[in-house]
Formats: C-alpha cells, sequence, structure tokens
C-alpha cells in the first residue's frame, strides 16, 4: 500500500492506537508508504496562486500573462492565468506533526470546486474561510504523500512539505467542503 491514511479529526486515541500499529514506510515510485495521520490545521487564508497555463510557473496576483513564456495572455487559443490550489494542512501522526501541502488535483478533491470558485466565496462571505479550515475536520482520507522536489519552477516555503498527490475521501456520505460552506453561508437574494 503506498498510501497514507488521513486521519482528519477522529478520535485521536483511535488514531494513535492504529498509527503505533501501521506506522511503516515503503517507497514505490517515490511515494511514501503507509501511516494514519490526524488533522491539526488548515491554512485557508492562501490557499491557491495563480499559474499559468502553459509552463505552470506560479505568477504574481493580477498577472494577465507569464513573464517567462509569454503564455497565459488570453488572445487566440489561449488560456488566461488561472487559480489553483496550494492547501497547506498541519497533520499529525502518533509521534509528531507533519506539515502537508495539497495541490490543485488533490485539493479539489476535499474542497469540491475550482480555486477560483472558492476564492469568489471566501471574498464575498467573511468569516467562510475559517469555515473551510473547521468543514476538513473529522474526515477520513486515504492520502498518497510524495516527498518534496526542487526544481527551477519551485513555490516557495510549500516545496519543503511533503506533498499530497491523491485523496480519495474513505466516508460514505463524505461531502467536500464547498457544500458544507454553502448550508452555512446561503446564497442571498
Amino acid at each position: 500500500d503506498s498510501s497514507w491514511a488521513l486521519g482528519l479529526g477522529r478520535t485521536e486515541q483511535g488514531v494513535r492506537d492504529d498509527a503505533s500499529r501501521r506506522v511503516h514506510r515503503r517507497r514505490r515510485g517515490g511515494d511514501l508508504g503507509a501511516a494514519v495521520l490526524h488533522h491539526r490545521g488548515a491554512d485557508t487564508s492562501d490557499f491557491s496562486y495563480l499559474s499559468c497555463p502553459r509552463c505552470e510557473l506560479a505568477l504574481p496576483d493580477g498577472a494577465v500573462s507569464c513573464f517567462a513564456c509569454g503564455g497565459g495572455g488570453g488572445g487566440a487559443g489561449q488560456s488566461a492565468p488561472g487559480r489553483v490550489y496550494r492547501l497547506l494542512l498541519s497533520v499529525a501522526t502518533h509521534d509528531r506533526v507533519v506539515p502537508v501541502v495539497l495541490f490543485n488535483r488533490a485539493a479539489r478533491t476535499l474542497m469540491g470546486c475550482p480555486a477560483e470558485d472558492l476564492a469568489r466565496f471566501f471574498a464575498a462571505h467573511p468569516g467562510s474561510a475559517r469555515a473551510a479550515a473547521e468543514a476538513l475536520r473529522g474526515e477520513m482520507c486515504r492520502v498518497v504523500l510524495r516527498a518534496p522536489a526542487r526544481n527551477r519552477r519551485s513555490a516557495g516555503a510549500a516545496d519543503e512539505r511533503l506533498r499530497a498527490v491523491s485523496v480519495v475521501p474513505l466516508r460514505d456520505g463524505f461531502r467536500p467542503v464547498v457544500d458544507a460552506i454553502r448550508t452555512l453561508y446561503p446564497r442571498s437574494s
């Protein structure tokens, strides 16, 4: 098994007991092995960044095109730069706290919508970012983690954290975070 079970707030003793029995690591294709992690917090204040659709370079907010490759100008056949997830989580095993970063594909599974949509929702509803972080608590997920990779397109401090490359919620009735916060912040008429 090349994934970790990510506990997002279930009973701590159960998570610790299970973790003490199953903490082992095995490498397969750069992925880290099986363990149980317990969610300790999520940073939803800075959960996304602007990215070039061609080279995937992180761009400053408000950029209309990529300074490195010239892509993303939004002209004929080109997509404009888009917002993608970089969600930071602190999770705990039985003996330590581990910072983990979820990029676009993995974070979208938990959040339930594109990063651009969630950014607009947070802007329209003050306090909803904190509610989103709280909504993550209590979920159990199977997560494949990968060690950080350094390259020319590094995204700074997030590169020092383990990366979640796949997230699969384990609860049958799992609802993405955006569904949970939409019930707290219904659309105004």
